[in-house]
Order: structure tokens, then C-alpha cells, then sequence
């Protein structure tokens, strides 16, 4: 457990840096657009808000993954097998990343969003209040995200309730400090600085998927 919490750290600011300010910068424009009226105080609170319900989604997710996880415990094998594949899958997905086009387009797909959160977006949008705030932070999280599957396939190979939802928490917590900050951020960064974190946070990814189908591979002879 320890070795996906001191990965999951770093691999969250990295690619929040990058590929979170792009999935959901529009987001957080859209909602700071929303706030810009209000007393400062209350705006913080609200977007606070709506990052905090982005997370609860983000642990939801993972209490969900580690669960269904949980299932192949039945046998050192049958765990093995969910290493191996889940491994397979991030290492695709970290080539993904990095060439991104038509590939990463069909991971991150849009007919889910379509079909299950364009319209309860579109209504939360459309209100003013608090709720409809932690609702937009809540659809947030469950959008198709190719870097939100590989924590996900992180608490999914936890094989536990718990720690896939403590996996997903820190993931979450860690890309909030940048999302609060998002205008800052965006321009303290420069566009060659940006690039190469993504590189690198996807190199990771790529690393740390063949690492899990060695491991897998290992445990199934």
C-alpha cells in the first residue's frame, strides 16, 4: 500500500499540471465565471466546495474499484491476472497519453458523457445555489478521464474497499491545490515546461503498468 501511495503522489501533481488543467480548466472557468459576483470569501467557499465534491466522487470510485477487486483474492492467480491485464491497460493507456489524437479520444469517450452527465450538467449549470455547486463538483469526477482510470486501476488492484477509496482520495486531494489556483497556475507555466511533465508523468504511467503485468506475469507461473 505503501508504494501506490508515494506513487500516486507525485504522478497527481504532475499530471494535474498538464492533462487536469486541460480536462477540467474549462470546468473550473465556467464555475469562477459563475462566482465572479459574489463576496470573495463566499466564492472560495463555493469552489472549496466544489472541489471537495470532485474528490467524494473520486472516492466513491475507488471504494467501487477496490470492491470489485476484491473478487479476484479468491486465488493467487486469479489476482495475478488482474495485475497483469490492469498493467497491460496502463501502459496503453500511458502511450495514449503521450500521442494522444483518436486513441486517447476513444479511452476518454465522449458518448459516456453524452448519455449519462451532459444533461445533469447542463441543469447544474444553469443553477446559482450551493447544491448545484457540489452537484457540477460530483459530475466532475465522474468524467471519462484517462488519468482518473489509471488511479482507478490502482485502487482496482488494491483488491480493497478501503484502500482503493484511499487511493482515490489522495489522487483527488493532491490535484486540488493546482485546480483552486488554476488561473495562477496557467500562467506560471509555460507551454515547454507543461510538455515535459506530461512526458514524464506518462512515462511513468507506461513504467508502472509493465511493472504491474511483470508482477502479474510472475504470480501466474
Amino acid at each position: 500500500m505503501s508504494f501506490y501511495i508515494y506513487s500516486i503522489i507525485p504522478m497527481a501533481l504532475m499530471l494535474s499540471l498538464t492533462h487536469c488543467l486541460g480536462m477540467c480548466g474549462g470546468f473550473v472557468l465556467a464555475y469562477n465565471a459563475k462566482l465572479s459576483k459574489k463576496n470573495p470569501k463566499i466564492a472560495f467557499f463555493y469552489s472549496f466546495s466544489y472541489q471537495i465534491s470532485r474528490v467524494f466522487a473520486y472516492i466513491c470510485l475507488g471504494a467501487l474499484g477496490g470492491y470489485f477487486g476484491s473478487f479476484f483474492k479468491i486465488s493467487v492467480r486469479a489476482e495475478a491476472f488482474l495485475h497483469f491485464f490492469l498493467g497491460l491497460f496502463l501502459a496503453f493507456l500511458g502511450v495514449a497519453l503521450l500521442m494522444r489524437g483518436k486513441i486517447l479520444a476513444f479511452i476518454e469517450n465522449d458518448k459516456i458523457y453524452q448519455k449519462f452527465l451532459a444533461k445533469p450538467l447542463k441543469y447544474a449549470f444553469s443553477k446559482d445555489s450551493y447544491t448545484s455547486f457540489l452537484l457540477l463538483g460530483f459530475l466532475n469526477g465522474l468524467l471519462p478521464c484517462g488519468v482518473v482510470y489509471t488511479f482507478l486501476a490502482m485502487a482496482i488492484m488494491s483488491s480493497s474497499l478501503i484502500k482503493g477509496a484511499i487511493i482515490m482520495a489522495i489522487f483527488g486531494i493532491f490535484t486540488m491545490p493546482l485546480l483552486l489556483s488554476f488561473s495562477f497556475v496557467l500562467n506560471l507555466l509555460n507551454l515547454k515546461y507543461k510538455s515535459a511533465i506530461f512526458t514524464l508523468s506518462a512515462v511513468f504511467i507506461i513504467v508502472f503498468g509493465i511493472y504491474n503485468s511483470y508482477l502479474g506475469f510472475i504470480l501466474s507461473r
